[in-house]
């Protein structure tokens, strides 16, 4: 990806992020992004053409993890990296942000999901596939746990790796009235912090 189309995406995402796909005018990208109308038209002709590729780009990179270089052996480990990771991008996001605007960085990753799904059909299926490779992830490292005696519980290890991710699913969607990235990491370490205790062998 040419630089130049970069910074049209990551300053598109950032507008989304601000106002949601609804309220964003294609003149705003344009004139948010630094760019003459002819070299952004160059690049994108809508501003449905410019929201999917920021979801393909940026919105799907920063949900997605390559859960294969998380900790495998140790559930406690596991869900602290998942963490740590998560973190570090809303950190990407949230400097980016105060590099464009002023004012408090908004916590509205789910309102853009909802955008994506109403205005993307495809979204739906690789959120589908996304959830269920979390879920397969965390089922791996749970069974992983049981048999080297980290852990001890009566939950099946899908049910519990459904704990984990739908906790924490409930948690953002919930903290979305709130809009602080902060508070919201916090509820879902002390969630998750407090289902390992209660499995811990």
């Amino acid at each position: 990806m040419k630089d130049s189309k970069g910074q049209i995406l990551k300053t598109s995402l950032l507008l989304f992020l601000q106002k949601g796909f609804k309220e964003v005018t294609m003149k705003e990208i344009v004139k948010s992004s630094g760019f003459s109308k002819g070299a952004f038209y160059h690049y994108f002709s809508s501003k449905e053409e410019v929201f999917k590729e920021v979801i393909d780009v940026y919105f799907s990179q920063m949900l997605h993890l390559n859960y294969n270089n998380l900790p495998s052996n140790s559930l406690q480990s596991f869900y602290q990296a998942n963490l740590e990771i998560l973190q570090e991008r809303d950190n990407i996001l949230q400097s980016w942000y105060r590099e464009t605007f002023e004012g408090d960085f908004p916590n509205n990753m789910y309102y853009i999901l909802f955008d994506a799904l109403r205005l993307l059909p495809e979204v739906k299926e690789q959120q589908t596939k996304r959830i269920q490779e979390e879920l397969k992830a965390w089922e791996k490292v749970i069974t992983n746990a049981l048999t080297n005696g980290e852990i001890k519980t009566t939950f099946s290890p899908q049910n519990l790796a459904k704990q984990f991710v739908y906790s924490s699913d409930g948690i953002a969607m919930h903290m979305i009235m709130i809009s602080s990235s902060e508070k919201l990491f916090k509820e879902v370490k002390e969630i998750w912090d407090s289902l390992y205790e209660s499995v811990k062998a």
